[in-house]
């Protein structure tokens, strides 16, 4: 259907600007590229109207210009103002109203700023503009939920309907949120002691489960998060979609064990490549193991290939701790090649986002020492 809807606009945008083709394809351009940007605009504005919290808010392409990072938060501006990306989460009970509220929003928003730009349909630009922006709210409304993207008629379609475990993993989203507050501040007694009370209540969720496994990590118990991990790759009843997370976060566990020495590496590094390799094809964004990726480089002694992965993954971090584990790579690798001074300035960004972590309190032990 996607494709039928992009062959449609693209010949209509010909035919109807003909002899301008010209103008009419780069009116459609435009076009795409501000009703995508509308769509997150929707999300954003209909998430701080119904009560959910707006995890991180990542403005254009390209390399990052400007950052501000909080420990429940990240807003990233980058050298290219083009699109934009935001995450959510449920704060407050009553999640799946709230989420279905927010997707309505977005698109009543999305529709009106569709509706607009057929304002300017009297030259061939705007022509391409209208047509382009149409086509891409149509899409939207196809009911789509992957690892990589959630469309916005999947919260009208699909979301009101859902069932049984699903439902409890969105309902317990705000006990989990304040989990997750309590991991990414340091506090991982208070963030153990609300994981220990969910699982308690709700032993089956996928998000307890995964809090479990960020805790432990924090612990450096990464057997112990690789057992969990492992053990939720063969339930039954998983969605395409949460299969891909289970299968990559797997992946990326077994690779912080092989770098702590807890894990054999020629048996973890494979494991690791084999499960993205899965996660892959289950739809998970190959981006998205960028920091893990730099790690298996700089295990294997690619240092110039870690710095450039774990950069890319620390421009497109969505939280504190996620960039500090980033810049803690790169200046490993720095470390590995010798300069010191360049590791620590890393190393200081790295402190003041995530001065828990185990991996940045060991390496800035390491460069004091040295």
């Amino acid at each position: 259907m996607r494709r039928v809807v992009v062959a449609l606009v693209l010949a209509g945008t010909v035919a109807w600007t003909f002899p301008e083709v010209h103008l009419g394809l780069a009116g459609a351009l435009v076009g795409l590229l501000v009703e995508l940007t509308s769509v997150q605009a929707g999300l954003a504005l209909g998430a701080v109207l119904f009560g959910l919290r707006i995890t991180h808010l990542i403005i254009g392409v390209g390399a990052e210009l400007k950052s501000w990072t909080r420990p429940h938060r990240r807003i990233v501006l980058r050298t290219i103002p083009l699109l934009a990306t935001i995450g959510t989460t449920g704060l407050k009970p009553g999640v799946r109203r709230r989420t279905v509220l927010t997707g309505v929003f977005a698109i009543v928003f999305c529709a009106a700023v569709a509706a607009l730009l057929w304002l300017t349909a009297g030259s061939s630009f705007g022509k391409g503009l209208a047509l382009a922006a149409t086509g891409c709210f149509v899409v939207q409304l196809l009911p789509v939920e992957k690892a990589g993207h959630t469309s916005l008629g999947w919260y009208l379609f699909r979301l009101p309907r859902l069932t049984g475990r699903p439902l409890d993993e969105l309902e317990a989203r705000p006990r989990v949120t304040a989990g997750m507050d309590a991991y990414q501040r340091g506090d991982l007694d208070e963030a153990e002691r609300i994981q220990a009370e969910l699982a308690r209540d709700h032993p089956d969720l996928l998000v307890v489960a995964g809090l479990k496994v960020v805790t432990s990590c924090a612990r450096e118990q990464y057997l112990d998060a690789l057992q969990t991990a492992i053990g939720l790759t063969g339930r039954e009843g998983l969605t395409t979609r949460e299969l891909a997370f289970v299968m990559a976060t797997t992946a990326g566990i077994a690779v912080l064990a092989v770098e702590a020495g807890q894990f054999p590496a020629e048996v973890g590094l494979e494991t690791a490549r084999s499960m993205f390799d899965n996660a892959y094809e289950a739809g998970y964004p190959k981006t998205r193991a960028n920091g893990s990726l730099a790690i298996i480089a700089l295990i294997e002694g690619d240092t110039a290939e870690a710095r450039r992965l774990a950069g890319h993954s620390a421009e497109s971090s969505e939280d504190a701790h996620g960039r500090a584990d980033d810049l803690v790579t790169i200046a490993r690798a720095w470390m590995a090649d010798g300069d010191n001074a360049k590791a620590r300035e890393l190393v200081a960004e790295a402190h003041e986002l995530a001065g828990w972590s185990p991996r940045v309190a060991a390496t800035r032990a390491r460069l004091e020492i040295s």
